[in-house]
């Protein structure tokens, strides 16, 4: 397994740079698949970085320059290669999510002073609320002509001889946190660099993904685009999430990149499939033999368990996940069939991976190490060792757009506050507890981490979703069961077994069930 093909990875110096030199080294291999209409579509690297330069050129043609390029489409081989024009041609690509309402967009297109909209036929509404403000517009139907009025140009636009600024804000990111309004990170060609090639180097991942994050969100475009190209690896991109099982045997992925919650729903389908075609009891034992088998040396989990392997592609070695905590029992349960759990931490404003929990050595529970030449410390400690977590190092953001003040906020002679509670142990391991702005302060000024308690109950049998917060003084678990019938053992659960396993101030007085699931962000998680 190696992510490298034998060769060194070279250490580009910007998108442009990249693309180029990879459409002479990988020419005509594989760079993206899809189905579009049902039918296979396949594009090179070659053609992927001439598509590019010919909408960079488009855009020049234009007279974009240092233009702010709002993106509001689906996931599709056409945003991508808006993405990668964008920052070629000296201009800022601004992602907008596909989730948010029109009216919400709007507002976002507003903030960070954008007059071009590239959108697909599906967000044409947004195009319609701006058209007295828009200078430009590109509905991605007519991609193609596009390409072809860019292409006719290209002599004159010379988008090869632009030289970038590294340190030029390229990309405006709104934050996609689970309360409060979004503010908009800057990121430059450096910040994007370094935290690509460095997460290539943190982390050998195996040949072919299939992208599935959607690409407006950092970790999505990072994990499931940028570090495959610089890699010289296909990406096959998901038509959807109901697709996402059809895409994984098609493109036959060496790893995928996911929230944790689709993690836990393949393991659980594993079960469930196993169950049904009363293999489930085999399976158990077939485990409990590797694992023996494992003890002195010899490791037949690929063997073992390839009918497993083989409804994820028959390929899958490892699937890379963050934005949310992780059960050990996943991370284990995956392990025994052969397939690796990469956990790893990541926000907006660092471009974004800034520690992955490597293959070997790791400890259960953390986000694991920084990635090379990035630099954690805790600050504001507690008697535990707990205190926010902050980073330094080339991949943060130069500060939030037309914002001084919530930038100042979050610098510290020159270190970047993640708002992440946690701790650093004596061997470099990071452990997060909790978030700055959800911690729970007692009347007697102990701090209560909900994410701490939210992890435990999670792992109860019946607790679909739950979020803790502090309800009258007493601290509340509200939870969603699917299946109702689980109701009193959860309740029986949380009183007697997980009130016994902690501070007597962080005991949970109050269980309240819903009917419905939390409401979350287009990232999966619950909006406190």
């Amino acid at each position: 397994m190696s992510n490298t093909r034998g060769f060194e990875i070279p250490h580009y110096r910007d998108l442009k740079e990249m693309l180029l030199k990879n459409a002479e080294r990988f020419s005509d291999e594989l760079a993206f698949h899809y189905f579009l209409k049902d039918k296979k579509e396949t594009v090179s690297f070659a053609k992927t970085a001439e598509d590019a330069f010919a909408l960079a050129s488009y855009f020049a043609g234009l007279g974009l320059s240092d233009a702010r390029i709002a993106l509001y489409a689906e996931n599709s081989y056409e945003w991508i290669i808006t993405y990668f024009a964008a920052v070629i041609s000296n201009n800022v690509i601004v992602p907008l999510d596909k989730e948010l309402k029109p009216a919400e967009a709007a507002k976002l297109f507003d903030a960070c002073g954008a007059e071009t909209l590239i959108y697909s036929s599906k967000k044409a509404e947004l195009a319609e609320i701006l058209q007295d403000k828009l200078k430009h517009s590109l509905c991605l139907d007519n991609f193609k002509e596009a390409l072809e009025k860019g292409k006719a140009q290209a002599k004159e636009t010379k988008i090869e001889e632009i030289e970038l600024d590294l340190e030029k804000p390229c990309i405006f990111i709104f934050t996609s946190g689970t309360t409060g309004v979004p503010k908009c990170a800057m990121l430059c060609q450096r910040n994007i660099m370094s935290d690509m090639i460095l997460s290539i180097e943190s982390l050998k991942f195996p040949k072919g993904t299939v992208c599935v994050l959607p690409l407006n969100h950092t970790f999505g475009m990072m994990a499931c685009v940028l570090c495959q190209f610089y890699c010289g690896y296909p990406v096959f991109i998901n038509g959807g999430l109901k697709y996402i099982l059809r895409d994984i045997n098609e493109a036959k992925p060496g790893h995928i990149s996911v929230v944790p919650l689709f993690v836990e729903s393949f393991y659980k389908s594993i079960w469930k499939n196993a169950k049904k075609s009363g293999k489930d009891k085999l399976l158990k034992k077939m485990i409990k033999v590797s694992n023996g088998l494992r003890k002195v040396g010899i490791d037949l989990r690929r063997k073992f368990f390839k009918s497993v392997i083989d409804a994820f592609g028959g390929n899958l070695e490892m699937i890379i996940t963050g934005g949310a905590p992780i059960p050990d029992e996943l991370i284990l349960g995956f392990d025994d069939l052969g397939i690796k759990v990469v956990n790893g931490f990541g926000i907006t404003e660092c471009s974004p991976i800034v520690s992955l929990s490597l293959l070997e050595g790791n400890k259960l529970g953390s986000i694991g190490k920084p990635i090379k030449n990035v630099e954690m410390k805790v600050i504001n400690k507690n008697e535990d060792g707990e205190g926010e977590l902050c980073v330094k190092g080339d991949i943060v953001m130069l500060g939030y757009y037309n914002n001084p003040e919530a930038t100042a906020a979050v610098f510290e002679d020159g270190w970047f506050l993640t708002g992440d509670f946690g701790r650093i142990d004596e061997d470099g391991f990071v452990f997060i507890t909790g978030r700055k702005k959800n911690i729970i302060i007692l009347e007697n000024g102990k701090n209560v981490y909900p994410e701490e308690l939210e992890y435990l109950i999670g792992r109860i049998e019946g607790v679909t979703e739950v979020l803790v917060y502090a309800e009258d003084g007493f601290i509340t678990a509200e939870i969603y069961a699917e299946d109702m019938s689980f109701k009193d053992s959860i309740s029986s659960a949380i009183k007697n077994e997980l009130n016994a396993s902690v501070a007597q101030y962080k005991q949970v007085h109050k269980i309240k069930f819903r009917d419905s699931e939390f409401e979350k962000t287009t990232t999966k998680k619950i909006k406190r």
